[in-house]
This record gives C-alpha cells, sequence and structure tokens, in this order.
C-alpha cells in the first residue's frame, strides 16, 4: 500500500517512477481491512479514494459495546474493504509515468548521487532516489549498513474471521467494537465491520502467536468468544464463524541507524504499528504525503545526500505520526491487561465510564473510544 500509493502521488506530479514488485498483482494479504476516517481525508487528498470505493463498503456509524451493552455510538466514515482489493485497484489506476517491473530487489548500491538498484532477474535499475516500501521484511537493512531495533516482542495478535447472524435474526448495524471486561482475557477488542456483503471480524489480543490459546481460538472460535467475552450477543445478536480464522503476529519495531543517501524508508520498511491502534495507514499515507512533499525539493538541486533525507525523518508530521502509533500502542495494551496500580485505575474508571454512558445515552465525543483524560489520571496518582 505504501510503495503504490507513493508511485501514484508521484506519478501524478510527472515523476519518471519505476515500482518492483514480485507479483503482477497483491495476492490475498490479511491486513489493514478497512480504512478510517483520516486515511479516507488523505486518499481523498491525494485523488485516489474513487478508485477503492467500487471495491468497498462505506458506513457512517459505528457502535461501541461493553459488559453486555452499546454505550455510544460514533458518527465517522469508513470503509470496508480487501488489503489486495486495495492495492490493486490503486495499481490499476497508476498513471502512465509508472512503469512496473515484476521482480524482486537483490542489492542497492547507494550513495550521495546516483543509486544502482541490481534485481534478481539480472537487470540494473539506476535512479536519484530509492524508496523502500518493503513492509516488515527486513533483507536489505544489512545491505544498507542499518537494523531493526525490536520495541515490543509479541505486542499482539489480530484474529480475522467472517461471521453470518443466526437463523431469524440479522445485523442491524454496520459495525461494532465490542471491548473485554476482564484484563484475564488479554483481549483487547473485538471489530465487526462490512466488507461488501459479507460481515468481517477482527478480534485484537496482546499474546504471543506461539500462546496455546491462540491455537484453540482458532480450532474453537465461537465457543471461545462466548467464553472469553460474555454479553457479545446482547451487543450484536447471536451469530457464527463461517470462515476459517485467519492470525497475524506483530512486533514494534522501527529502524536504527543514520539516515543513507539515496534511500527513504516509508510504512513498516520504517516503523510497524500495532493494528489493533487502527493507526497503520494513517502512518502509511502521512509518510506518502511528507515523501511526496520532499521529493519536488530535493529533485531541484544535484546529489541526494544524508541531509536532503533528514528532511523526511525530521518532519514534524512523520515524527508526530510515527511517535502517536508507538504510544497508542503502549497505552492501549496496558489499558487492557497491565495490573499496575496506576492502570488498574485507569481501566476502572474507564469501564466506569462506559457503563454510566450505556446508562444515561450520553453521547459521545468524537475524540475515540478510550476517553479518559491524563489530567483526571494523574489528579489520582
Amino acid at each position: 500500500m505504501a510503495g503504490t500509493t507513493l508511485a501514484a502521488v508521484l506519478g501524478q506530479q510527472g515523476r519518471r517512477v519505476i515500482l518492483v514488485d514480485p507479483h503482477p498483482r497483491c495476492p490475498r494479504i490479511f491486513k489493514a481491512e478497512k480504512v478510517d476516517q483520516e486515511p479516507v481525508e488523505l486518499l481523498r487528498k491525494f485523488g485516489l479514494l474513487e478508485y477503492l470505493l467500487p471495491h468497498s463498503r462505506r458506513w457512517s456509524e459505528v457502535r461501541a459495546g461493553f459488559d453486555g451493552r452499546t454505550f455510544k455510538t460514533l458518527r465517522t466514515e469508513q470503509y470496508g474493504i480487501n488489503y489486495a482489493d486495495m492495492v490493486n485497484a490503486l495499481r490499476a489506476n497508476l498513471p502512465a509515468a509508472v512503469e512496473n517491473r515484476c521482480d524482486s530487489v537483490e542489492h542497492i548500491a547507494n550513495s550521495g548521487q546516483v543509486q544502482r538498484v541490481k534485481l534478481r532477474g539480472g537487470e540494473e535499475l539506476t535512479c536519484r532516489l530509492v524508496v523502500l516500501a518493503s513492509g516488515a521484511s527486513s533483507e536489505l537493512l544489512a545491505n544498507l549498513k542499518l537494523n531493526r531495533r525490536v520495541v515490543q516482542k509479541d505486542q499482539s495478535v489480530v484474529l480475522g474471521f467472517d461471521v453470518i447472524a443466526s437463523p431469524a435474526q440479522s445485523f442491524d448495524f454496520d459495525s461494532v467494537v465490542y471491548y473485554s471486561v476482564s484484563p484475564s482475557t488479554r483481549i483487547s477488542y473485538l471489530t465487526l465491520f462490512k466488507v461488501r456483503d459479507t460481515m468481517r471480524a477482527n478480534l485484537f489480543v496482546y499474546r504471543s502467536a506461539y500462546d496455546p490459546w491462540i491455537r484453540e481460538f482458532i480450532m474453537k472460535p465461537d465457543w471461545m468468544l462466548r467464553r472469553h467475552l460474555p454479553g457479545l450477543n446482547r451487543a450484536t445478536g447471536n451469530f457464527e464463524v463461517v470462515s476459517q480464522v485467519e492470525s497475524g503476529c506483530v512486533d514494534l519495531y522501527r529502524v536504527d541507524g543514520n539516515p543513507q543517501p539515496g534511500v527513504a524508508f516509508i510504512g513498516d520498511a520504517f516503523q510497524s504499528t500495532c493494528p489493533s491502534t487502527g493507526l497503520g495507514l494513517s502512518k502509511v499515507l502521512t509518510d506518502v504525503d511528507v515523501l511526496a512533499t520532499c521529493i519536488p525539493r530535493w529533485l531541484a538541486t544535484p546529489g541526494m545526500g544524508t541531509e536532503k533525507l533528514s528532511d523526511l525523518y525530521d518532519d514534524p508530521r512523520k515524527l508526530a505520526a510515527d511517535s502517536r502509533a508507538l504510544r497508542r500502542a503502549h497505552d492501549d495494551r496496558c489499558a487492557s491487561i497491565d495490573l499496575s496500580p496506576r492502570w488498574q485505575i485507569h481501566r476502572s474508571l474507564l469501564h466506569l465510564k462506559w457503563q454510566l454512558s450505556g446508562r444515561t445515552g450520553l453521547q459521545p465525543r468524537r475524540s475515540g473510544f478510550l476517553g479518559v483524560s491524563r489530567a483526571a489520571l494523574n489528579k489520582l496518582w
């Protein structure tokens, strides 16, 4: 998504771009399956949102549930769409200035002037700038004298599956987010949302991929949901899982080392995000937006030294997006499972707020689901 979006934006600028990928079309990958309001606005800014609409399902309302009840409804603009459909729709509409190479990168010889990229098929490409949008792959880091620093090993596991409503019932919503009551479950939340005509479910848990709990869930998802999210059916209606359970494990990491001349990193190639935060696409598209602003300036003068690349990594928007993603990943994990006094107080206040909102019908603030302020908590500890 990062590389394809950047290629599209640079192609619109009239830049000559070569997009290198080993697949002619993006295969099915269990990754981002919905586009939240912030990335929607960036895609609209890029003029790319229209290409995704035929492949997606739009909704304007998200219900939030807890302890067997819906406690608030959030007005928004979101789209459910398969990750592969999203990438392939953008690829099918790339500007004519973008060339495709169905190949893999074997080696990058970078410098402050010209970059040489050797492909596994034997072709060598030369260019002013290489942009690595290679996701979690780390094959080329050693080549560039960089390393990846793990911030949080086994940050989370996301489990995805399709569901249908039980007979004689139907879903009366397009999207629901349902939170766990107890930290012992190590569950952050379950979200249900429409992707075209299918109701898709993503469950976010703070466990290792090797935890026996994960295998048990994959084998018996309906039973595990009833056991660990009691009261869920009162908020969503009865449903059953009708597909195999897909899973993905996430480590939080970022690339360490000085900026390299002639090479820029964007998206997960630079820093991963925890999918439970919902900030993955926002961070990717912010990288694209910042880099697309930098490149015309860089190409206007000779060379591609580290002083130019620093413009990307030191940009306030990028720094804010990267920092927010890491901070939110840490805070959401602690709010769900941390048993220290600080986070037990936070969790108790949060649950109390949700319970009172559900009983009184209070209108939600637009700031999001986790709404207890740091200032209020600081007064307590």
